[in-house]
């Protein structure tokens, strides 16, 4: 009698919990970001990033970039910044993602909170992400949302 109490005490304590979230991922982009895609076009360079990109529906935007190679020349990755406009056309800037630095594996994570404006225009409008570094401040690498 005694084993079966503790037999029943052993496997209530071994459920396992769910855990439950009130917050889903409204829309995401998987984005390749590469060189040729920068205006004024870059020659010579052909470093290339992909991002993921998530808008949460509590309004949190959240994003991780990496480049999947060294960057050329010895540069540094800096801002990561989302502009409104089409490819091949040089757009007004959107949000700031404020990323921070690059670690050692190249990569970049973090979020923002945007208002609902901004969440509704970012599923609507043509928008591209765009990564600036030290030696290419207008541009390193771009690729389109939607």
């Amino acid at each position: 009698m005694l084993g079966a109490m503790y037999l029943l005490i052993f496997i209530t304590s071994c459920k396992k919990k769910f855990i439950e979230s009130d917050i889903f991922v409204k829309k995401q982009w998987k984005v390749e970001l590469s060189a040729s895609k920068v205006l004024p076009t870059i020659s010579g360079r052909t470093d290339h990033a992909v991002a993921m990109v998530y808008l949460m529906d509590n309004r949190e935007l959240h994003f991780d970039i990496y480049f999947d190679k060294a960057v050329e020349n010895n540069d540094t990755p800096g801002e990561a910044k989302l502009f409104l406009g089409p490819d091949g056309a040089t757009g007004s800037l959107f949000i700031d993602l404020k990323s921070p630095a690059f670690n050692t594996q190249r990569e970049a994570k973090g979020s923002v909170t945007i208002d609902a404006a901004t969440a509704s225009k970012l599923q609507t409008e043509k928008v591209y992400l765009q990564i600036s570094s030290a030696q290419q401040p207008a541009g390193l690498v771009r690729g389109q949302l939607n």
